[in-house]
């Protein structure tokens, strides 16, 4: 075996007798034409992807082989496709860090790939110096979304689709006839000091029934959802579901449509209120019917629609483009540019896994 197989740190390793927490599930996943396996640890929610060879590693990890065993046995495999010494390395790091890696770690060891427990101390104390990072888990929402899916499973019907897409586009037909109306002083409708108080009461119950629809899509194939709370955007307590398990799917289209449900559900709830808003007299329905206008419509595409930012319309692109953790892997491929051409390092390394990546 070459030098450039051998790692340094391979002596603080290569004793270990390590395998995967009994929670972690793995699953086949194909990206733009190449097999990955995601692995996913049920008992919080989090999930990798390796390569086959990164994999192959980790499924000779029966915590009887020592580190250097398993590695022996992978390179009598794998050949030259086996990973070195320095990437194991930095896969049990990557693992451990998930917390999925159970055996007995020796005090350096500990102190070279442990980093959870420091890495969630330190978002506890950001979520308490920053409430625009704290998260507040509420409630197991599983039981209730299972009980509740036969009453929106008509949704994920053809029938059902076509029913969403007439909504949506009789409603759009209504904005656009009264769309001056609607226009008219919007920005001091919208700051009045009453409306202020309507606006405060609907965002979170809009919010509410579009974490719902994630919830419900995760739902129909198969998924758990394990997870409701509140979280803080901009000092408003906005609702959230745990909608990760959909990282677990298989057809891209199904993960796309986790993602889009919250948006499509408060697009239907924006032409309800069009429908009301068109038919109501002045008063507090019609108020409230224009404040889920505001919301449902103008706020979902200017943020949840948008791509640019990490709400669901990133992720909705992430899955069309088959590129998983797409912001920052575009920003370790801005790094790398800067290494490798400005500054020289032929060993910089580069992010870019297939074919077509890089121009994203």
């Amino acid at each position: 075996m070459s030098e450039s197989w051998r790692s340094p740190d391979w002596y603080r390793v290569e004793g270990l007798q390590l395998r995967l927490r009994s929670g972690a599930r793995i699953h086949r996943q194909e990206y733009r034409g190449q097999l990955w396996y995601v692995l996913q640890d049920a008992s919080s929610g989090r999930h990798n992807r390796f390569t086959p060879e990164a994999w192959f590693f980790v499924s000779l990890l029966d915590g009887e082989r020592t580190i250097d065993e398993v590695w022996q046995l992978a390179a009598a495999r794998l050949d030259e496709d086996v990973l070195s010494q320095g990437e194991v390395v930095r896969l049990l790091a990557r693992l451990n860090d998930a917390d999925v890696l159970r055996g007995d770690l020796l005090p350096d060891v500990e102190t070279m790939l442990d980093t959870a427990a420091r890495k969630e101390r330190r978002t506890r104390i950001m979520g308490l110096v920053n409430p625009l990072a704290l998260r507040l888990p509420l409630l197991d929402p599983d039981g209730f979304l299972e009980a509740t899916l036969p009453l929106v499973r008509f949704f994920f019907t053809w029938v059902g689709v076509l029913s969403i897409v007439g909504l949506l586009g009789y409603g759009g037909a209504l904005a656009v006839i009264h769309w001056e109306a609607l226009s008219a002083n919007f920005a001091d409708r919208v700051l009045a000091r009453d409306n202020i108080i309507l606006l405060l009461i609907s965002y979170p119950l809009v919010k509410g029934i579009h974490e719902l629809g994630h919830g419900y899509a995760v739902k129909k194939w198969g998924g758990e959802v394990h997870e409701i709370g509140v979280m803080f955007l901009v000092f408003m307590p906005v609702p959230y579901v745990d909608a990760s398990e959909a990282a677990r799917f298989t057809q891209k289209r199904r993960r796309m449509l986790v993602g889009a449900a919250g948006i499509i559900v408060e697009m239907m709830l924006a032409s309800i209120a069009a429908i009301i808003w068109v038919n109501a007299e002045d008063g507090l329905v019609r108020a409230l019917a224009f404040n889920v206008m505001v919301i449902g419509g103008v706020s979902t595409l200017l943020f949840n629609g948008n791509p640019l930012l990490r709400f669901d319309g990133y992720y909705i692109l992430s899955d069309w483009l088959e590129m998983p953790n797409l912001a920052p892997r575009g920003t370790r491929y801005l790094g790398y540019l800067i290494n490798r051409y400005p500054f020289g390092l032929e060993t910089a390394e580069n992010p870019v896994t297939a074919p077509g990546e890089a121009k994203w």
